[in-house]
C-alpha cells in the first residue's frame, strides 16, 4: 500500500503511556504495510524520552520544545517539519490494539471531498467514548452547533459528522494548510472543533468511521480542567458564533435540546 503519511504525537508528561502508543502504532503501521513518518513533539514536559529515544530510533523523530505551547501548536510544529500529504494527530495515550484503524481511514481519503477522517474511540472498559465526534445533522445537532457546542450519539456506520477528536485525527495536508492549521490561541480543548468548522468552511468532508477503533485512556494530559475549558469555549464562541442568534441557541441548547 503506497501512503504518504506523517503520524504525530504531542507529549506532555505522558511518557509512561507514550511508549505503548508508539509501539502499537508502529506495529499498526508495519502490519499494513503503510510507509509512514512518525514524530513526537515534546511540549517542555520535563520527561526524560532518551529510553525512549532509544529504543525507537531510526522509527521515530523526536522533537523537543523550549516550553509549553499547546495541542495544537505542538501539531502545527510537527506538521511543518514534514511534507506528507496526510497528517495524522495521535494522542499519547491512545492505544493501537482493536485492529488496525490505518487502511479504512487512508481509503476514505481516496474521495478528494474528505479533509478529515476519525476512528471511533474506546475506553479501556470496552465501551464507546463520548464526545469522539460531534453531530452534524439533525435538530439537537443544529441547535448545539449554533450555540457553540456540540452533540454526539453513538453511531455504528461511517457519517458525515461536524468534527472527530483530535485524540486520533487523520487530515488531508492540502486542506489543514489551506484553513491555516491548528488555531494557536486554542492551548487546549476546542482546537478540534475549530479546526474541522473551518475545514467545513472551505468545502471539506468531515468522516466518522466508527467501523475501526482504537482504545483511548482520556484524561491523561490535563483530565477535564475546567478553566482551560471554559477559556477555550469562550474563544472558540466569540470566534464563530458571536451575536444575540447564538444566546437565544444557547438557552434553548440548555433547557430543551435534551427533552426533543
Amino acid at each position: 500500500m503506497a501512503c504518504d503519511l506523517a503520524v504525530q504525537v504531542v507529549n506532555y508528561r505522558t511518557r509512561d503511556h507514550l511508549g505503548r502508543c508508539l509501539e502499537s502504532v508502529l506495529a499498526a503501521l508495519a502490519q499494513a504495510g503503510v510507509p509512514a513518518r512518525v514524530l513526537v513533539y515534546d511540549n517542555a514536559s520535563g520527561d526524560d524520552l532518551s529510553e525512549l529515544e532509544d529504543r525507537f530510533a531510526a522509527r521515530v523523530e523526536f522533537v523537543a520544545g523550549a516550553e509549553n505551547i499547546g495541542f495544537g501548536a505542538g501539531h502545527n510544529r510537527l506538521a511543518a517539519r514534514s511534507d506528507a500529504g496526510l497528517i495524522c494527530c495521535v494522542n499519547p495515550d491512545i492505544v493501537v490494539d482493536r485492529g488496525n484503524p490505518f487502511p479504512a481511514l487512508l481509503d476514505v481519503f481516496a474521495d478528494p471531498r474528505v479533509a478529515a477522517a476519525g476512528p471511533r474511540l474506546v475506553t479501556p472498559d470496552g465501551s464507546t467514548q463520548r464526545w469522539d465526534h460531534g453531530e452534524l445533522r439533525g435538530l439537537r445537532a443544529r441547535v448545539a452547533n449554533g450555540a457553540g457546542h456540540a452533540h454526539w450519539r453513538e453511531r455504528a456506520a461511517a457519517a458525515t459528522v461536524a468534527w472527530v477528536s483530535g485524540a486520533f485525527l487523520m487530515v488531508r495536508r492540502e486542506a489543514f494548510a489551506a484553513a491555516g492549521g491548528f488555531d494557536e490561541g486554542f492551548f487546549l480543548y476546542k482546537e478540534e472543533e475549530d479546526l474541522c468548522l473551518r475545514l467545513r468552511r472551505d468545502g471539506g468532508r468531515i468522516l466518522y468511521v466508527p467501523a475501526v477503533a482504537v482504545t483511548h485512556v482520556g484524561g491523561v494530559v490535563a483530565g477535564r480542567d475546567p478553566e482551560l475549558l471554559r477559556a477555550s469555549t469562550a474563544r472558540f464562541v466569540a470566534k464563530h458564533h458571536p451575536g444575540p442568534r447564538r444566546r437565544v441557541l444557547d438557552v434553548l441548547y440548555r433547557h430543551v435540546t435534551r427533552r426533543i
